[in-house]
């Protein structure tokens, strides 16, 4: 896969080891990270060298939330089998919702819709991604509860590779290939539906 060479529209940061530096990635990728590397070099050396995991739980933390969180309901689109359960499908829905509206309203009704889906799945995480944006985790009659910043990229990431691992296994390069395209398109402005 050809990474583009200019930087990113939705990607604000220009060094790929600020990026590294809030999210876990394997040894084999830190191997790949250099002094000064920008985020769209450092993506095409972990495609290139076969780590596409480490790209996408990358990514996941490089793109602000709302467009991961898009990311994630692109992904579950394309790669989704013949049946989807409902309440995954619900989970997609919220998530989506929030993406249009992130308000406070459909924040919520992210996590209702990921409770309802078990906390499991692609889908609940792509739902529990927006959840965790921002506001209180707590119920709205408790006390604040602010979640660590990092819970959203996790979970997109999660989501995205939940995603791959749930379709297809005979073509999990061909899924990899799939979903990185469409947060590639995202994170450059894109809306994701190629």
């Amino acid at each position: 896969m050809k990474i583009q060479t200019q930087a990113f529209r939705k990607i604000e940061s220009t060094d790929a080891g600020a990026i590294c530096s809030r999210v876990e990635l394997s040894a084999e990728a830190l191997r790949f990270l250099v002094p000064g590397l920008t985020p769209q070099g450092f993506l095409a050396s972990l495609t290139q060298g076969g780590l596409p995991a480490d790209a996408v739980r990358f990514l996941a933390f490089a793109v602000p939330v709302r467009e991961g969180v898009w990311w994630a309901c692109m992904a579950a689109q394309a790669l989704a089998g013949p049946e989807v359960l409902p309440a995954h499908a619900l989970s997609l829905e919220k998530a989506a919702a929030w993406v249009h509206e992130p308000n406070e309203e459909t924040r919520r009704g992210c996590f209702t819709a990921a409770e309802a889906a078990g906390l499991k799945g692609a889908a609940a995480f792509a739902a529990l991604a927006a959840f965790w944006s921002g506001g209180s985790m707590a119920p709205p009659e408790m006390p604040e509860a602010l979640p660590d910043p990092r819970l959203s990229p996790i979970a997109v990431g999660a989501s995205v590779l939940l995603t791959v691992t749930g379709a297809d296994p005979r073509r999990m390069d061909d899924n990899f290939e799939v979903v990185l395209r469409r947060g590639l398109d995202i994170a450059d402005g894109g809306n994701g539906r190629i």
